[in-house]
């Protein structure tokens, strides 16, 4: 039986060549998750469906097919947003988790408005409000696949997280007060909690903490993105 999806708000994670002229598109829907199909003739110059080349665009597609691999029958540019080289990394880094976190055709509409919210920002001149950004999608998407992280309290007592006390943090199971210097400070983490990034400090412990329980998720996944700026030494 033929599935038909029809103008629904879309994003493209990721697109590779299909034939001479054709494209097969990954994209995150709001109401259907992630989802596969072909763009007959992409990549011809005058083809409207070229616009599922623009980077940072929220399109309205239609969908039909039989099998898990769907056909793009149309789409349209419904919102475009403002984006700068220096911030394109931060889109990639985002579909590249969407990518390895989620399921085919597991819906997850919070996560798809978290992503819009952040496409907002990354046209801004804050670095900090766009980190401020990241972090929180990061930990909403954690928490929506069932790996949420506890800010507030310590993992062994359920003691309230103390400003002035270090912890150390377990993707596992939380985090654990500790004296070691590599400990992070409890006042970072109620700063991450309340999403107050003005300190460095805080962004650096943020970032530290989401590292650690995206790569223990990940498992043997690696980030490509992650790899290659390693590799260029940024």
């Amino acid at each position: 039986m033929t599935r038909k999806i029809l103008l629904e708000p879309a994003l493209v994670l990721h697109r590779r060549s299909f034939k001479e002229t054709s494209l097969i598109i990954d994209f995150f829907t709001k109401s259907k998750g992630i989802i596969s199909a072909v763009a007959k003739g992409a990549k011809r110059p005058k083809s409207p469906l070229r616009l599922l080349q623009t980077p940072g665009a929220l399109l309205s597609v239609s969908l039909s097919g039989k099998g898990s691999l769907m056909n793009v029958s149309h789409c349209e540019i419904t919102q475009l947003f403002t984006l700068k080289n220096s911030t394109l990394s931060s889109l990639v880094y985002l579909n590249e988790l969407l990518m390895k976190f989620l399921e085919k055709e597991d819906p997850h509409e919070e996560i798809f408005d978290q992503y819009l919210s952040v496409c907002e920002l990354l046209g801004s001149n804050s670095p900090e409000n766009i980190e401020r950004k990241l972090r929180e999608f990061e930990l909403i998407l954690l928490r929506e696949i069932g790996y949420g992280i506890n800010l507030e309290f310590e993992s062994l007592t359920n003691e309230p997280i103390e400003e002035e006390k270090s912890y150390l943090f377990s993707p596992s199971s939380g985090f654990k007060e500790t004296n070691s210097k590599r400990g992070i400070k409890g006042l970072d983490i109620i700063n991450f909690s309340k999403g107050n990034f003005e300190n460095i400090s805080t962004r650096r412990s943020a970032k530290r903490i989401m590292r650690e329980a995206i790569d223990f998720h990940l498992g043997n996944k690696n980030l490509n993105l992650r790899q290659f700026l390693i590799k260029k030494g940024a």
